[in-house]
């Protein structure tokens, strides 16, 4: 079987333990390397995007020889007007990417020594930025569709004479939600939140190009799916892949 990539090198490249151990100065050139890795760090102009520029010596700061606007180092990003460091930026990022299961700001706060509103708008840039560098335009290839719910719970009553039946809407709370995943393997995935798994069936169709194989548990709402692509259903009461179905990763 093969690797999971979060099991491999390729995916430690931002370590919490190595942002911790830098000096200010590597946690700056680091975050450089990182914004401007196809100049090797080398700063260019968010405003023209000119690679000449004057290190001025009052601020930490460079001015363009093109359209002589200063800049700095997060200048054009999430993080500028940042009170930061760079180095807890760089913590903040290394923890958030490398957490496997979502890490609350209240436990960032505490990891960073910052107040709570501060870890809240920090994760928020974070995840702002992932979908601003989301590609845009369909899925292609072999697609992957699941849903999975979330919220709504119902605590049962003490008493067992005073409890519903929870699986009635009228003892429902009614903020349930199901968040629909749509995964291209080996690309991207797009999710949505919905009030239930059928409306993945018009994601997937405004969402996914023709001629795409769609990959499906056997949930009667992703039949209508077999009129626009070609599609192939796995049942997951008998294996969770089979002769080439599969949706782990849209679970995953």
């Amino acid at each position: 079987m093969a690797q999971h990539f979060l099991h491999s090198p390729a995916a430690k490249t931002l370590s919490l333990a190595k942002v911790l151990r830098m000096p200010d100065q590597e946690a700056e050139t680091s975050f450089r390397m990182i914004r401007w890795a196809d100049t090797d760090g080398e700063p260019v102009c968010p405003e023209c995007g000119c690679l000449e520029h004057y290190n001025l010596k009052s601020r930490p700061v460079w001015k363009c020889k093109g359209c002589a606007k200063q800049f700095s180092l997060t200048s054009g990003t999430i993080f500028h007007s940042r009170k930061l460091s760079v180095r807890d930026i760089l913590g903040a990022i290394a923890i958030f990417v490398n957490g496997a299961k979502g890490y609350s700001a209240l436990q960032l706060s505490r990891d960073l020594c910052v107040d709570y509103k501060t870890a809240f708008v920090l994760l928020h840039k974070c995840r702002e930025a992932i979908g601003l560098a989301r590609e845009a335009g369909a899925l292609s290839g072999d697609v992957e569709v699941d849903g999975a719910y979330f919220g709504g719970y119902v605590k049962p009553a003490n008493n067992r004479a005073d409890r519903k039946d929870r699986r009635k809407k009228i003892h429902q709370s009614g903020k349930r939600q199901v968040v629909v995943a749509l995964r291209q393997r080996e690309g991207r995935t797009l999710t949505f939140i919905a009030q239930n798994e059928a409306e993945g069936v018009t994601h997937a169709r405004a969402n996914v190009a023709a001629g795409a194989t769609i990959h499906a548990d056997e949930a009667a709402h992703w039949d209508k799916l077999a009129a626009h692509f070609p599609i192939k259903r796995i049942n997951h009461q008998q294996a969770y892949s089979m002769d080439g179905a599969c949706t782990n990763q849209a679970e995953s």
